[in-house]
């Protein structure tokens, strides 16, 4: 391969952010952690009266560490514990929709 397609095929791969892995990398919660995050109100609710969405989910960074995590299209957090997720919604992203 040359120069000129090492650096074409450079420009085209997407580098990941830590968001975008943990989004790829997606776990699905466990139902004791769902009723948590239902029990507690971290939840997006659809304006077609559908039940409520749980407004955290859990995925693995690179290293394989599991992280909670909470976001808007503006802004995300994550947290070692589900617990911290929670709290972090409520005092942070549910005012960043």
């Amino acid at each position: 391969m040359n120069f000129k397609e090492r650096t074409k095929q450079y420009l085209t791969e997407k580098k990941k952010n830590s968001f975008q892995i943990l989004k790829d990398n997606k776990i699905a919660l466990t139902k004791e952690e769902r009723d948590e995050v239902i029990k507690r109100k971290a939840v997006w609710h659809p304006s077609n009266h559908e039940d409520p969405v749980a407004a955290v989910w859990k995925g693995k960074d690179s290293s394989g560490k599991t992280w909670y995590v909470t976001h808007t299209h503006r802004a995300y957090n994550k947290t070692p514990t589900l617990k911290g997720t929670i709290n972090r919604f409520h005092k942070f992203i549910k005012g960043t929709a």
